[in-house]
């Protein structure tokens, strides 16, 4: 199987070698990434306002901009900076400072504008096309989750590989004060000490401050407005260019829309920004809120493909976002991908190789090829909390593109079907794996259960015994034939992009599950 691909941008780069030592967020990531600000995950509002970025005036305030950034005193580049090679894709990765002075959130919504005001100074790390002709016109801005105690851009990791090959600019933005000059009592390395940029490196980062994160939706609009004012088609920009001789971020870029995502918490940010920044501000095209619980939200002004998990689905904290799911509309869809857990196996190991290189002096070891396995390796973790391999990055590319599609077209992408639900608990079928959602071939077509709601957000993996294999599929060959027929089934629904589907089937070639001379592979 060949699919058709929309891909016009520098190619993928080869498989890496090395062997990830998975030093997953078992007690971090899993259990806290939606503490901080789960309270105010949504904030709903029945006003009906104007749409997006196409109508906006220039209001927001522009920040000073310095950088490209670099020295230090640790490992001479940014705090969880990519594990994974950008320029074999032709992209750049830099790091800039942002300063300016921030509203405090009561500024925006029903506050009638009242607000307090404070400095901030903080950073974003910004990945971009080398060459300005591979540049789509989209900016994502992608706010860190810092549940961890330092930025974990979700939306980043789950998609790089999508957003490059289709020649998106990237911004990472470090919107809230841990991670920037605050630690976290529950961070990554337990005590929380050392985590953030001001503590980890004071020679890079001691200037940075952030007032707290009542000022924090400002901050990321900001940031968002610098970037974007800077665009190729805005003569205006440089006044607001800091001094030392700082370039613009996207210098010869033409930015025609922006894209904002977050997870978990950084989800509950999006939710606040839609209903209470977008209509004063409307700087940002469309949103794409993950894994997070949907108690409300507003769908009058701009795109919003919210994509959740099978956690989501039954809700993370008894009835925080369990029962009935809410429904689509004209500015809204929901996508629920069945099999995946809050926080799946790529992001964990992504993470595991970007601890090691930033917090243990260890080299960064990264492999693609053992993060992205789905149940399939004979010497895979599964079982008893391993973590869930359910590959749910395909899912962040393909409602990516669909976002994408809609912003540029408003071409609204189909209703997705729900995961099924009874009595508020996900139904599943014969093998332990969810009914119903979004469904990717490697649950229509399983070698394992994915138990996604289970061992602190994370899930476990149980691959299938002999038995259960040689029922289902008599052959390799004929696990593989289903399987690329449920991969075109998933392209066509819009769930599984063509190049991601090529990358799936050649995974399930490579598997060998079943031996045909009667034997398998664990025997």
């Amino acid at each position: 199987m060949s699919h058709d691909s929309n891909e016009h941008h520098p190619s993928a780069p080869s498989e890496e070698t090395e062997t990830s030592d998975r030093r997953g967020l078992e007690d971090s990531m899993a259990r806290r990434c939606v503490l901080a600000g789960m309270s105010g995950l949504v904030a709903g509002s029945a006003l009906v306002g104007s749409s997006g970025a196409s109508d906006h005036e220039g209001d927001v305030p522009r920040p000073d901009i310095e950088g490209p950034i670099d020295g230090g005193s640790q490992t001479g580049n940014p705090q969880t900076a990519a594990v994974h090679d950008v320029e074999s894709y032709g992209y750049t990765e830099e790091e800039y400072f942002f300063s300016g002075t921030a509203r405090s959130d009561t500024y925006f919504g029903t506050f009638g504008g009242l607000a307090d005001e404070d400095e901030y100074r903080t950073r974003a790390i910004v990945y971009r096309p080398e060459d300005e002709a591979d540049f789509n016109g989209h900016l994502l801005a992608d706010w860190s989750n810092v549940s961890t105690g330092i930025d974990m851009p979700v939306t980043w990791i789950n998609a790089y590989e999508y957003l490059m090959r289709e020649g998106y600019a990237v911004a990472v933005v470090s919107a809230q004060a841990v991670g920037v000059d605050t630690s976290s009592p529950i961070g990554e390395l337990g005590s929380g000490e050392g985590e953030n940029l001001v503590a980890w490196d004071p020679e890079r980062y001691g200037d940075l401050e952030h007032p707290g994160d009542d000022y924090a939706l400002d901050i990321f609009s900001q940031v968002v407005e610098g970037l974007r004012a800077g665009s190729a088609d805005d003569s205006s920009w440089g006044s607001s260019i800091g001094s030392g001789g700082s370039a613009h971020p996207l210098e010869g870029l033409d930015v025609e829309y922006v894209l904002a995502t977050g997870q978990s918490q950084s989800a509950g940010y999006m939710a606040s920004l839609i209903a209470d920044v977008q209509e004063e501000y409307g700087n940002i095209d469309g949103y794409l809120p993950a894994a997070s619980a949907v108690t409300d939200y507003r769908d009058d002004l701009v795109p919003v493909l919210w994509l959740n998990t099978e956690d989501e689905a039954e809700g993370l904290f008894g009835d925080l976002g369990g029962g009935d799911p809410p429904a689509d509309s004209d500015q809204f869809r929901l996508w629920e991908v069945a099999g995946a857990s809050h926080v799946n196996y790529w992001l964990s190991s992504w993470n595991a190789a970007m601890i090691a290189r930033d917090f243990d002096g260890e080299d960064a070891e990264w492999d693609e090829t053992a993060a992205g396995d789905f149940g399939t390796l004979e010497d895979g973790e599964y079982g008893d909390c391993g973590g869930n391999y359910f590959p749910a990055r395909y899912a962040y590319s393909a409602a990516l593109e669909a976002l994408r599609t809609w912003v540029e077209d408003d071409t609204a992408p189909d209703s997705a079907p729900r995961i099924e639900r009874e009595d508020g608990s996900v139904v599943t079928n014969e093998h332990g794996n969810a009914r119903g959602g979004v469904r990717l071939p490697s649950i229509e077509v399983p070698v394992a259960e994915y138990d996604a709601r289970s061992c602190d957000l994370e899930g476990q993996t149980m691959p299938f015994d002999d038995d259960t294999l040689e029922e289902l599929y008599e052959s390799n060959d004929e696990y593989v034939a289903q399987f690329e027929d449920a991969a075109d089934d998933a392209v066509e629904s819009g769930f599984l992009l063509g190049d991601d589907a090529d990358d799936l089937l050649e995974r399930a070639q490579n598997a060998e599950l079943i031996d045909d001379s009667d034997g398998y592979w664990w025997q």
